[in-house]
């Protein structure tokens, strides 16, 4: 075949002798050359390699452990909970290039994960994950996918299985931050003449940790990656970069919130992070100090997460507007906050209702 892009001659051979055959090769490959000029072509990349890339820049945030299975089941294996050992499941090549993917890849997967026992919760996050690999290839500059993850779960009618909201009540809450008091000694515990600055200042660290959680409800890595520049002591505010939806709010303090801000700021462990690892860099994600005040509080099915949701719910039953508790929670729409806590709305308006009733 021969033909001229941009003023230079290509020769090449089809290596065929079928002539229709030799004319579609002749014209692909005088497209994908015309494009290469006068179109940016963007380096692609494997499916593998843009796993890799998003699963290590997750490292530290609070869901990481849930980011690294997904990124075995998309590979098409998981580990048993049960024999600890890895076990197939559906999955895609991670040789393949990741801008190969196609929706209709996304419906075999969907097809696959519901014949494996999956619920549309657990299909919706690893659709989510998948979402957050688009982000990251987008980042560095590789060729995307033609998928619409959002207009696929529409599609398909996809939705979260809805729960009753877990939060804290407010003996609960005592009773949590009662156990992470640094001042208080446990079962096994060396008294507080004998700890080692570091047993209390991982104590200090994991106590104001949740109270921070519990007063501006933000998702745990807005917190463990919360920078000094981010707090304003003078105005008592805390601006919070929400990277999961890509917007800011700024928020005011609590009284009890500004104590500890105000207390870390006055002996900081880095001048850059407000709560940092044992190198200096920001927090990693450690639960086992809330695990087990957890269990000594004698308190069920609690994460960090259940900070974030005990505040939307204070705010949202004790009669703030939902469309406010959404610029609080940095939702990416009020659509979403009303979809969680509209239902804890009612029974407040309700028990006001009343109120007025008994008057008359």
């Amino acid at each position: 075949m021969s033909f001229m892009v941009n003023g230079k001659s290509i020769f090449r051979s089809t290596k065929t002798n079928n002539k229709a055959l030799a004319q579609k090769i002749e014209n692909e490959t005088r497209k994908q050359m015309v494009e290469a000029v006068h179109f940016e072509v963007k380096e692609t990349a494997t499916l593998k390699e843009v796993i890799d890339f998003y699963v290590e820049s997750r490292k530290g945030c609070g869901r990481y452990v849930n980011d690294v299975t997904y990124s075995k089941k998309l590979l098409g294996y998981k580990t048993s909970p049960t024999t600890k050992k890895l076990v197939e499941v559906y999955g895609f090549d991670g040789s393949m290039g990741f801008h190969e993917l196609k929706s209709r890849d996304l419906f075999r997967l969907m097809t696959a994960r519901k014949s494996e026992g999956n619920g549309p919760s657990t299909i919706i996050q690893e659709l989510l994950f998948i979402n957050g690999l688009m982000k990251t290839a987008k980042s560095l500059g590789y060729q995307l996918p033609d998928i619409d993850v959002e207009a696929f779960k529409r599609e398909h009618k996809l939705k979260q299985d809805k729960k009753a909201i877990r939060y804290l009540s407010a003996d609960e809450e005592k009773r949590l931050l009662a156990e992470l008091d640094p001042l208080k000694v446990h079962k096994g515990m060396a008294s507080l003449e004998k700890q080692t600055p570091l047993m209390k200042r991982m104590k200090q660290d994991a106590y104001d940790f949740v109270v921070t959680l519990l007063d501006v409800g933000a998702r745990y890595d807005e917190i463990a990656s919360i920078e000094w520049s981010q707090i304003n002591m003078e105005e008592k505010l805390v601006r919070l970069i929400r990277g999961k939806v890509d917007n800011e709010s700024t928020l005011y303090m609590t009284d009890r919130l500004y104590e500890i801000m105000l207390r870390r700021s006055q002996n900081k462990d880095s001048e850059q992070y407000v709560f940092t690892n044992k190198d200096g860099g920001p927090r990693n994600y450690n639960p086992r100090a809330l695990a087990s005040a957890i269990k000594r509080a004698g308190i069920e099915n609690c994460s960090f997460h259940t900070m974030r949701k005990t505040l939307a719910s204070k705010l949202v039953r004790g009669g703030l507007a939902i469309s406010d508790v959404s610029v609080i929670l940095g939702h990416a729409s009020v659509t979403t906050t009303a979809i969680y806590y509209a239902s804890l709305s009612p029974a407040e308006s309700s028990k006001r209702a009343v109120a007025m009733l008994n008057i008359e």
